[in-house]
C-alpha cells in the first residue's frame, strides 16, 4: 500500500505541492509568491527518491529544501517567461495530460473511490484545482524545447566531454538486433475440462445457498481480488478485458453469470451494483493447469519449427509470423532491432545471445511465458552516439544555467527566509 501510495504521490508531483505543510512565505518572484508549504512539499517529495529521513539526516534534507526553493524560483521565472514570448498551451493539450494522470491515479488506488478517498477531494475538483498547474507545466516544457531541444554538439566536443568524465561514466552496453520465436506452453483439452468442471461445481454450491464471496477466498487464482470475496471495485467500459466485460455488463444486480473464458482462464461473474456509467462486480478464476505433457508439445513443436528453418524450408521472419504466439509478431516477424543489451529484462535471453554470433539461432530455451527459439541478426557498437547524447545533455545543461541566471536579472526576486 505504501509502493502504490509513493507512486500516486509522484504522479502528483508538482500537482500536490499547493497543500500546505508550514504557513509562511519563501519567496516573491515578481507577482508570483512561494509558500514554505510548497518548498517543504517539494523537498519531502525528493527526500522519499533519494530515501533521505528528513528528521535523521538533517544536513542532507536541508539542502534538498535549499534546491527546492531554487527549483520552485526558476520556475516561476519560466511561466512568466513563456507568457512574454507568447507560448501558448491548448486547452485540448492540457485535458490530454491531466486525463492521463488522473486516469494512472485511479487504476494504481484500484477505482475512482479509492483514489478520492487518498486524495481527500472528489476528482472533478482535484482537475479544478491542478489544471492550471498542469497548464503551466507545458508551457514551460515548450519553452525549454524551444530554446533547447536543437543544440547539437561537435565531434571535439564529445571528445572533450569524454576525457573529462570517463571515469565517471556508466558502463555503455553494445546494442543487438535479434530475433525470436515464441510457443506458449498451452493446457490441453483434459487440463481445461478438469478447469470447467471445477467452476461448474463451484457454481452448484453457490446454487445451493454456500457464499460466493467465500468461495471466491478459497478458490479464485486471482491473487489481486480472492483475499477481498473476488472484489474488482467498480470498473468501466475499456477496463478490463472486453470478453469479461461484454457479460459483466449484461448482468443485473445480484445475478452470476455462467462459466466464461478471457486469456486470463474461465470466470464466474457476480453482478454487485452499477453507479451512472460504472459496475461493481465479483469474479472467481480457474485457470487450466499446465501438465507436463504440454510442456513436451510445446517443446517439440518449437524444435520442429527450429529443425525447418536450419534446413532452409521457412525463413526466421516468416516461421516468426506463421508460428510465434507473440503477437507482434504479425507485424515485426519476431525482430527486435537495435535494444541495449541492458534493457532485456528476461535474463535468459541474455544469456542465450551471449552464446550467439551474428546469424546463428539458438536450441529452445524456456522462461515463465514458455519456449523460445532466438537468431541474433547484428551486435553494435553505439558508445559514440551514446557518449554524443550524453554530451548534448552537458551542453544542454550549461546552457540552461547561463540562461536562467540572465533571465533572474529581469525578474523581481526577493528571497523572505531561506527554508
Amino acid at each position: 500500500m505504501l509502493k502504490r501510495r509513493l507512486l500516486i504521490f509522484l504522479l502528483l508531483s508538482g500537482v500536490l505541492l499547493g497543500q500546505e505543510l508550514i504557513d509562511g512565505i519563501a519567496a516573491i518572484v515578481g507577482d508570483n509568491i512561494i509558500l514554505l508549504s510548497e518548498v517543504d512539499q517539494l523537498a519531502r517529495l525528493n527526500a522519499s527518491q533519494l530515501g533521505i529521513n528528513p528528521t535523521l539526516d538533517k544536513e542532507k534534507y536541508n539542502t534538498l529544501r535549499n534546491m527546492a526553493l531554487k527549483a520552485l524560483i526558476e520556475d516561476k521565472i519560466l511561466v512568466e517567461q513563456a507568457k512574454i514570448e507568447s507560448i501558448e498551451v491548448s486547452d485540448r493539450e492540457v485535458e490530454d495530460v491531466l486525463n492521463q494522470r488522473i486516469d494512472y491515479i485511479i487504476q494504481q488506488a484500484g477505482s475512482q473511490e479509492k483514489a478520492e478517498e487518498f486524495l481527500g477531494a472528489p476528482l472533478s475538483k482535484i482537475k479544478r484545482d491542478y489544471r492550471p498547474i498542469i497548464r503551466n507545466m507545458l508551457l514551460v516544457e515548450k519553452l525549454k524545447g524551444q530554446k533547447f531541444n536543437d543544440i547539437k554538439v561537435t565531434r571535439q566536443e564529445v571528445e572533450k566531454f569524454y576525457e573529462t568524465y570517463k571515469d565517471s561514466l556508466p558502463e555503455i552496453p553494445p546494442v543487438v538486433d535479434f530475433s525470436h520465436i515464441i510457443i506458449e506452453i498451452k493446457p490441453g483439452e483434459s487440463e481445461i475440462k478438469k478447469a470447467l468442471n471445477l467452476l461448474d461445481s463451484i457454481k452448484t454450491l453457490i446454487q445451493q445457498g454456500e457464499s460466493f464471496e467465500e468461495l471466491a477466498k478459497k478458490f479464485s487464482e486471482d491473487p489481486g481480488t480472492a483475499p477481498y470475496g473476488g472484489d474488482l471495485g467498480y470498473i468501466k467500459r475499456g477496463d478490463f478485458i472486453k470478453s469479461f466485460e461484454e457479460v459483466a455488463f449484461s448482468l443485473s444486480p445480484g445475478e452470476i453469470s455462467d462459466v466464461i473464458k478471457t486469456d486470463l482462464g474461465f470466470h464466474l461473474i457476480k453482478f454487485v451494483d452499477r453507479k451512472g456509467e460504472k459496475i461493481r462486480v465479483k469474479h472467481i478464476l480457474i485457470r487450466p493447469k499446465i501438465s507436463d505433457k504440454n510442456v513436451e508439445e510445446a517443446l517439440k513443436k518449437i524444435k520442429k519449427i527450429r529443425n525447418a528453418i536450419l534446413r532452409g524450408e521457412i525463413p526466421f521472419d516468416s516461421a516468426a509470423y506463421k508460428y510465434s504466439d507473440d503477437p507482434d509478431a504479425k507485424t515485426n516477424y519476431g525482430r527486435i532491432e537495435r535494444m541495449p543489451k541492458n534493457q532485456i529484462k528476461q535474463k535468459e535471453f541474455i544469456s542465450v545471445i551471449d552464446t550467439l554470433k551474428p546469424g546463428e539461432i539458438s536450441q529452445p530455451f524456456r522462461t515463465e511465458m514458455g519456449f523460445h527459439i532466438i537468431k541474433l541478426n547484428a551486435i553494435y557498437d553505439d558508445k559514440w552516439s551514446t557518449l554524443e547524447q550524453f554530451a548534448i545533455q552537458l551542453k544542454r545543461n550549461e546552457l540552461y544555467n547561463e540562461w536562467i541566471e540572465k533571465l533572474k536579472k529581469n525578474f523581481y526576486i526577493e528571497i523572505k527566509e531561506n527554508p
